[in-house]
């Protein structure tokens, strides 16, 4: 099966940005009283810029997915490491980051954004059990990296080695 990677950018949401817009207009009013007006101007635009360059890089995460390799901001999981992908829709991605405080899951999630995927790390060295990403489109993520491992072989969701039945003392 041959699918083609996707890729997209956690951008902010326009909410976000009006947010922005009107921290900086509110703090640049609330300046008025104590200072002139060019002055309480020139904070609100200062504000404003600065609160949204900071939106604005908070935002620039991309997500990366392909056949055999999966990409969240800087991290990087490839095959064999790389595990089954999971859409998760927006019903089950609140308890999902629940579960992740418990988990030690690596988290690359924004508020303004309600689903994502779940991608189990399938090396019994790393304590990560699995990542939870955001993604507006999780479906699309999934289909991209495609079926690269059963997603419980060998591991718990703790991260601990499962107990095999085959062992004797």
């Amino acid at each position: 099966m041959n699918t083609a990677p996707h890729r997209e950018r956690l951008s902010a949401s326009a909410p976000w940005w009006l947010g922005v817009v009107l921290a900086g207009v509110t703090v640049g009013w609330l300046l008025l009283v104590a200072v002139a007006p060019p002055i309480a101007g020139a904070v609100t635009v200062v504000t404003a810029a600065a609160l949204g360059l900071g939106l604005w890089r908070w935002g620039s995460a991309t997500v990366v997915a392909a056949p055999g390799s999966f990409r969240a901001g800087d991290a990087v999981l490839t095959a064999p490491h790389l595990g089954a992908v999971e859409p998760i829709g927006p019903e089950q991605w609140r308890a999902a980051l629940d579960r992740a405080g418990v988990d030690r899951a690596f988290l690359l999630t924004r508020p303004w954004i309600d689903r994502g995927v779940r991608v189990v790390v399938d090396d019994p060295d790393d304590p990560t059990p699995y990542w939870l990403v955001s993604s507006r489109h999780p479906d699309a993520v999934a289909r991209a990296v495609g079926h690269t491992g059963d997603a419980h072989e060998g591991r718990n969701t703790d991260g601990t080695e499962e107990a095999s039945g085959d062992e004797r003392p």
